[in-house]
């Protein structure tokens, strides 16, 4: 080999050792302005703050720690989110990212992309006593922007402790106004059922201080049982200004007439009326709900109209006003009754099956005048007992 050949290979040597020594200052320095930029213990310091501020503990097993490829982000890992005084968790999860896009790295704005959080634990009675802590806002809403989704896996859904749901799941897509956004969600039942939820619609803010959700499509199936679809609009303006208007379909499995006291099968004469609603042993009823805006001193109220071979049933529900009245009916007595029903109309079961709910021959007559019964007529009469139910 000859000298130049040697001194050729010599300097092609030392420049790429340049390069690569350039390369990586560059790459240090873009690590500590993307530290300096996400400064994740000043975000660890401003959420632990804010959650204080409501009464929630953030427990964090090892600081956040920021990330550039392949996208600046935040990384939280083993945590949970408890009310003061609790030994529940609101929200326990194995980890959390939340991603920000290049342009909060290079403007310095406070912007989300997107939120992934990997097995999360949410217990819904420690939510619940969080939102009933919180103040109610009451300034008009303002549409997030999430520039990619949210993404949930492996979760679990408990109440006060105790399993309902399995192997939770959600996701969605952009939010952003005049744009169409989607929600899935997926989970297994304690007994082994898959069920999913959908959510489709538009958001939009055609005026300051409002939302609409127009078109609005919901949709609910769990696997060999009750499948629900409708449609329509949704208009918020805050608070309980939320107004919905929905019309579809509920299709469930008919309710199986319990066999006979001998364990004989019913005579032929009698079977008409145990065959199911349709070959396929479902029945389909038309469902139309309406919700109407906390006015004055009436609350939010939800109008459900259900029509079908097995159920008719009117009624409108006070839903913020069931707990109030739960607890008015558990310290009630004969000379303190417990006011007025959170609900009114009608309706009448013949076959109905939703899974945790089963019955037949049920009726409900509510009426807003009908006045408590005295407590020597408390016991009702078998003959005004609904045939059956569970």
């Amino acid at each position: 080999m000859s000298v130049s050949a040697s001194w050729q290979q010599h300097r092609l040597r030392w420049i790429a050792l340049a390069v690569g020594v350039v390369v990586l200052a560059l790459l240090i320095a873009l690590a500590v302005h993307v530290n300096a930029l996400l400064q994740p213990q000043r975000f660890t310091n401003l959420l632990e703050n804010d959650l204080a501020g409501v009464g929630v503990d953030l427990d964090m097993q090892a600081p956040a720690q920021p990330a550039l490829f392949p996208r600046p982000a935040v990384h939280m890992q083993g945590f949970s989110l408890t009310n003061v005084g609790s030994g529940t968790p609101i929200l326990q999860a194995s980890g959390a990212t939340i991603v920000v896009p290049w342009r909060a790295l290079l403007h310095g704005e406070v912007a989300i992309e997107r939120v992934e959080v990997d097995a999360p634990r949410i217990d819904l009675g420690e939510l619940k006593t969080l939102l009933a802590r919180l103040p109610h806002h009451r300034g008009p809403p303002r549409l997030p922007t999430i520039v990619t989704g949210v993404h949930m896996s492996g979760g679990t859904l408990t109440d006060h402790g105790t399993p309902l749901l399995f192997e939770l799941g959600v996701d969605t897509g952009e939010l952003v106004p005049g744009r169409p956004f989607r929600m899935d969600v997926s989970a297994r039942s304690a007994d082994g059922h898959r069920i999913t939820a959908s959510l489709d619609t538009v958001p939009s803010s055609p005026h300051d201080g409002s939302i609409d959700l127009d078109p609005l499509r919901l949709a609910f199936n769990k696997q060999g049982g009750v499948s629900l679809q409708l449609d329509g609009q949704g208009h918020w303006q805050g608070g309980e200004a939320f107004a919905m208007q929905l019309n579809g379909s509920l299709r469930h499995p008919s309710f199986a007439p319990p066999p006979s006291a001998s364990g004989k099968t019913p005579a032929s004469s009698a079977a008409p009326a145990s065959q199911p609603a349709n070959a396929s042993g479902t029945t389909t009823d038309k469902i139309a709900l309406n919700i109407q805006p906390a006015r004055g001193k009436t609350p939010i109220t939800i109008a459900l109209k259900l029509d079908g071979d097995d159920a008719h049933v009117d009624l409108k529900l006070q839903p913020t006003e069931f707990g109030d009245w739960w607890q008015r009916l558990l310290a009630s007595s004969p000379d303190h009754p417990p006011g007025p029903l959170p609900f009114t109309g009608q309706a009448q079961v013949q076959k109905l099956d939703l899974g945790w709910l089963q019955a037949t021959g049920l009726r409900i007559d509510a009426d807003p005048n009908l006045a408590p019964a005295p407590a020597a007529s408390a016991a009702a009469p078998a003959s005004a007992a609904p045939t059956a139910g569970h």
